[in-house]
């Protein structure tokens, strides 16, 4: 026959104080986990399509008579984030042509020429220096709209892109009016 201990409250249950801490080890655990995977989901970077042929979305944005905007960006930039979250992310929402390119890659992607060329070649050809750079083209590559360099002041941000936009349909209109 065996024997049934009951515990006083004054004896140690080490059975129990044992169980007890693995299982606050355990939520702790599952707690850093899904602290860690929610972390990432506010963390991770916005999208925006990749540039895959330039000369492509450049005539898709000139028959919607806008500008190609094209944001030349670095992996893991907490200032271009800020830009794809805060502004331009919308704007691809609202029917402008943005795109990125990552100053880095050596991926392919179709030139303004039709060409291949990559992100670095692309840097380097339209002299960009910093993350995040933002250019707006027209068709053949021409640039139409006062390219925004850095991550300026937010309050002053959308001023600056609405200027590039004003700039960019003055061009487009004249390019249109002289063809």
């Amino acid at each position: 026959m065996s024997k049934v201990k009951v515990f006083s409250q004054s004896e140690p249950r080490e059975g129990f104080v044992a169980l007890g801490q693995q299982w606050r080890q355990f939520l702790r655990l599952v707690s850093l986990l899904l602290l860690s995977l929610t972390a990432g989901a506010a963390w991770a970077e916005t999208p925006l399509p990749l540039v895959q042929n330039l000369q492509q979305s450049a005539i898709q944005a000139a028959a919607k008579d806008q500008p190609l905007i094209v944001m030349f960006s670095l992996p893991n930039c907490p200032f271009c984030e800020k830009l794809r979250r805060t502004q331009y992310q919308f704007m691809a929402k609202d029917g402008y042509v943005v795109q990125q390119i990552e100053i880095t890659s050596r991926a392919p992607v179709t030139g303004f020429d039709g060409k291949p060329t990559t992100g670095v070649q692309l840097a380097r050809q339209f002299g960009i220096r910093l993350a995040p750079t933002v250019l707006f083209f027209g068709p053949g590559g021409k640039e139409i709209g006062e390219r925004i360099t850095g991550a300026p002041t937010a309050d002053f941000y959308g001023a600056f892109i609405d200027r590039a936009l004003k700039e960019s349909a003055q061009a487009l209109k004249a390019k249109s009016g002289a063809a």
